[in-house]
């Protein structure tokens, strides 16, 4: 008996919420001036349904989009840097059926004449049924080396978000807001230590602090210079 049309318009369930971290969300992402604007169009409808982030690594385009996915029931995140090597049709299929589409490192999908050409067909159908998509790669649309001019077009033509570096004043201002949500005190010349020697992606530095965190606990000690060199080798 072939399945009801209702059954097949479902998005597969592999893609659900695929890699979403629980720490990924608004309350743990601390606000930067520079990201004002974005943070506000991810708080309401918007008039275009395409929204592209780009920045270079380790920026938080990645907790940006998980983020949104928390907050939005029945969203799909789909990280193209996972699952760029399996064939794009049937993996594709469907994900417009969600309430809001979260498609995470573009840039690995760039010159794959498949991907490129599956990917524009499923932003036409996003876009025909209003489905919120949000696309996020290291560079803009127009720098990615995708091929297929129809899906540059696409790309460009939607709402395009820059997102820049955090700079050292910025940088140690995450760090003590992430330790404080932590409850963990980190004073200035500890978290400026540690954005000068660490390196610029807010991955790593959060691991750092994971790491930097266990220790002080197990050694009952808070965090000082001295201790995060002993830690961490410096």
């Amino acid at each position: 008996m072939p399945e009801s049309s209702a059954a097949q318009e479902q998005p597969p369930q592999l893609a659900l919420k695929i890699g979403l971290r629980d720490e990924a969300n608004f309350e743990n992402f601390c606000p930067r001036e520079s990201l004002a604007a974005v943070l506000d169009s991810m708080t309401r409808p918007a008039a275009e349904p395409l929204q592209f982030l780009h920045g270079g690594a380790g920026v938080g385009k990645t907790h940006l989009l998980q983020a949104l996915c928390h907050t939005t029931e029945g969203s799909l995140y789909l990280p193209l840097a996972d699952v760029h090597g399996s064939p794009p049709r049937s993996l594709l299929d469907n994900l417009e059926m969600a309430a809001l589409l979260a498609l995470d490192n573009l840039e690995f999908i760039a010159g794959d004449s498949e991907w490129e050409e599956a990917l524009f067909h499923l932003i036409n159908r996003a876009r025909a049924v209003n489905c919120p998509l949000w696309v996020a790669a290291r560079r803009p649309a127009m720098e990615l080396g995708i091929e297929l001019a129809d899906l540059r077009s696409r790309l460009a033509g939607g709402v395009t978000w820059a997102i820049a570096a955090a700079n050292d004043e910025e940088m140690r201002r995450i760090l003590q807001f992430r330790a404080e949500r932590r409850g963990l005190a980190l004073p200035d010349p500890v978290a400026s230590y540690l954005c000068a020697r660490e390196t610029r992606a807010l991955g790593d530095l959060m691991d750092t602090l994971d790491r930097l965190d266990s220790a002080s606990l197990q050694r009952q000690r808070p965090l000082t210079v001295p201790l995060v060199k002993a830690v961490m080798g410096w």
